[in-house]
């Protein structure tokens, strides 16, 4: 990695700013690093079909006093859509987190057929009832995340940077 030159003194400066001014810059290049990078790449990631998935990825703050960023899914399907469902997401969960552990239903079950759009799938029909086994998971957010960790990376450094050069102007 190229040294920044006069990092030194730099990080002088950024040690004489007040821990608050510190957590200010740091936090909000963790939130745009989040947003920029990894909600963005969610969402060529995301499965389209009405969109409701892409539109609901969002970046957010993390928890108070704590500096940190989450990208999450706001969509009512988007958790079945990363880790899957049913016997069809326990057969086929590659590419979700190894961090997470889920657990899938084993047998398939039965939707009304009020309760269901069936749109373009061809979902078996037993009577006025559909039989689901699940889908296999397409996970869009964890690997956002787990490929881009270099960009995530480069992208704080260079926010933090680029504050720090207009704290140094001051």
């Amino acid at each position: 990695m190229p040294k920044i030159i006069g990092s030194d003194r730099l990080i002088a400066k950024f040690n004489k700013l007040s821990s608050q001014r510190q957590d200010e810059i740091i936090g909000t290049a963790t939130h745009n690093a989040a947003k920029n990078v990894v909600q963005a790449d969610a969402k060529l990631r995301a499965p389209a079909n009405k969109g409701d998935l892409r539109r609901g990825i969002k970046a957010r703050k993390g928890q108070p006093k704590k500096i940190s960023a989450e990208v999450v899914s706001t969509s009512d399907h988007g958790g079945f859509v990363e880790f899957g469902a049913g016997p069809k997401g326990s057969e086929s969960h590659d590419g979700i987190s190894p961090n997470v552990s889920v657990s899938y239903r084993n047998s398939p079950w039965y939707v009304h057929e009020s309760q269901i759009d069936v749109g373009p799938y061809n979902f078996p029909k037993r009577g006025e009832f559909y039989k689901m086994y699940g889908q296999a998971a397409q996970p869009y957010l964890y690997p956002a995340l787990a490929d881009n960790t270099d960009r995530v990376t480069a992208n704080i450094q260079r926010y933090v940077k680029r504050k720090l050069i207009e704290e140094v102007g001051k």
